[in-house]
């Protein structure tokens, strides 16, 4: 089996609740790696995945030992290797939720090349709130010991390499959309937001329904799988461990229970202020308008 409905969202949107809520529908079912990323692989070299420790799993390790232990992230490479995380999948819809497709030059066509009557749900956030939110994602997981206002100038610059751009570029939506729209047909395409699925969630899951046409009395709403957005208590041992690799090779393999209850001690509620100025100046460079998108006909001419 194939994916057949793909979840277009930049991190920090509630892509992860969002997508294990419609895998609790039994018309939905969702890959043991949530976001497997094989359409924007381009755009992660190999040495900026294995310097940053991004996978979670080696993809051609975990598909040679048939596992299908449930992880977030990883780069594959190999169609075969993508389409082994969706074998035994026999539900109406297979979800792709890779957060990196939103914004990744190439990604769209891709994905219409390859599932071209697939379904898009396309989730946004108030972007300065998605920005500070995966800003305090970063520090927390180590990805970043730098203020906000150097992560700004470091992306401005053209400093921070391509993939590694998860403040302002992920924040700017409405070129992404306007692409997407240019190659799936509208009635394929169906945009949500953070703040409709907080705000009401039964409601947005109606919504979700009426789109796929499944039952909406179906869903579990007890699902939470939240990706919080708490702060570490131990910083310079959790820059470590992400720098070393071991923050990975704990996560393949602490049983959950294990991690749930290391969690409840490593992590604490994340109080960080902003200043003004960098807010502002942070909505700036959101506002400001990047290069447009080209569309289906233009890359074929």
């Amino acid at each position: 089996m194939k994916p057949n409905l793909f979840l277009i969202a930049a991190p920090r949107t509630g892509s992860t609740q969002l997508a294990f809520l419609l895998a609790s529908h039994p018309d939905v079912d969702i890959p043991p790696i949530k976001e497997p990323n094989f359409f924007s692989q381009h755009e992660y070299p190999e040495d900026f995945v294995a310097m940053r420790h991004l996978n979670d799993v080696d993809p051609a390790a975990y598909v040679a030992r048939k596992s299908a232990k449930r992880m977030q992230f990883a780069i594959f490479r190999e169609q075969a290797h993508y389409e082994y995380l969706f074998q035994g999948l026999n539900a109406r819809y297979r979800l792709d939720g890779s957060t990196t497709y939103m914004h990744c030059d190439g990604a769209a066509e891709r994905i219409f090349e390859y599932a071209p009557d697939a379904k898009l749900i396309i989730q946004t956030r108030n972007p300065v709130g998605r920005a500070l939110s995966h800003y305090k994602l970063a520090t927390r997981s180590g990805q970043s010991d730098r203020s906000l206002r150097e992560e700004i100038e470091l992306e401005v610059n053209g400093t921070t390499p391509l993939p590694g751009r998860f403040l302002i570029r992920q924040s700017r939506y409405d070129a992404a959309i306007a692409h997407y729209k240019s190659i799936f047909p509208a009635e394929n395409i169906l945009e949500m937001t953070f703040e409709e699925m907080v705000a009401d969630t039964e409601a947005a899951l109606a919504k979700v329904a009426a789109f796929l046409g499944i039952d909406p009395e179906k869903f579990d709403l007890s699902v939470d799988e939240q990706n919080a957005g708490d702060s570490v208590r131990f910083e310079r041992l959790n820059v470590w461990l992400l720098r070393s690799g071991w923050k990975n090779r704990l996560r393949q393999f602490l049983p959950i229970k294990l991690k749930r209850m290391i969690k409840k001690v490593w992590f604490k509620k994340n109080t960080t202020a902003f200043a003004e100025e960098d807010i502002a100046l942070l909505r700036r460079h959101i506002e400001a308008s990047p290069a447009p998108s080209r569309t289906r006909d233009q890359i074929a001419s």
